[in-house]
């Protein structure tokens, strides 16, 4: 039996294409919104002032756009969540791996994982600072941990809820532990894996823009509180939209990985 066999091929469909979920019901939620919005504002039932009208946001964000700072700060937000997700899953992965390998060191730290859900990271910022300087790495690093606390958690139970008749099988095979894990425990823990994946990008994404909105000197984060602090209502909901417009993706983007991997999904909330 050749070693590509051995991985459980968990909900695999063959002869299926890539299915990408209707999102004709929520394109006309945001158009009903938005129509209203407009409609609101047109009739004044509340200050212009405070919200303004759809077609004054999108005037004000073509001119962002064209002769703004738009692009500088979208790409320093985009570079900082891919860096932010990549490192994050790649140590979260090495991390769960590792409890899953040595479970006394897993329960070990499993508390204090389980903590930094509810404790403000941008406590840590000014130790990062002074280690890494006034630069994008210190909300880099803080997107990275808030990244790798879920991966790390779902990868260590998925693996850890592997069957040992699929374990047992492999050392059958005499396989190395690199080539177990590789061909039979990942494949096996995959949807545990790829929701730890799309739990770490929704986390990096918020620590970067979190970061951003507080202590950065550009990205849409800082944008937001710049146009904030300057009474630019319309530039400031243009660039609040923008960031939703770029979570929105990256989301749909997380939430293809296990239609294209061929497996579902299941989380630790």
């Amino acid at each position: 039996m050749a070693s590509s066999e051995v991985a459980p091929q968990a909900g695999r469909s063959r002869g299926r294409g890539l299915r990408l979920p209707d999102a004709t019901p929520s394109v006309l939620l945001v158009v009903v919104l938005v129509a209203l919005w407009q409609l609101g504002s047109t009739q004044e039932w509340w200050s212009a002032r405070v919200i303004p009208a759809p077609s004054d946001i999108w005037t004000v964000g073509r001119t962002e756009i064209t002769d703004g700072p738009f692009f500088t700060d979208a790409l320093a937000t985009i570079t900082a969540v891919f860096a932010s997700i990549v490192l994050g899953l790649l140590l979260g992965t090495l991390a769960g791996v590792l409890f899953w390998r040595k479970q006394t060191l897993g329960k070990m730290f499993e508390p204090y994982l389980i903590s930094f859900y509810t404790v403000p990271l941008v406590v840590f910022y000014p130790v990062f600072l002074v280690i890494l300087g006034i630069n994008l790495w210190p909300i880099i690093i803080l997107g990275s941990i808030m990244a790798a606390i879920p991966m790390a958690l779902n990868t260590w139970v998925g693996l850890s809820e592997v069957r040992p008749v699929y374990l047992n099988l492999g050392r059958s095979l005499c396989l190395s532990r690199w080539q177990t894990l590789r061909l039979i425990a990942m494949p096996a823990a995959a949807p545990m894996v790829l929701a730890g994946a799309t739990m770490a990008g929704i986390y990096s994404l918020i620590g970067v823009v979190a970061m951003e909105f507080m202590i950065a000197q550009s990205g849409l984060g800082y944008r937001i509180r710049y146009r904030y602090e300057s009474f630019a209502n319309s530039a400031m909901y243009f660039y609040i939209i923008a960031t939703l417009v770029i979570s929105l993706v990256v989301v749909a983007l997380l939430s293809l990985l296990p239609r294209l991997l061929g497996t579902s999904t299941k989380g630790r909330s």
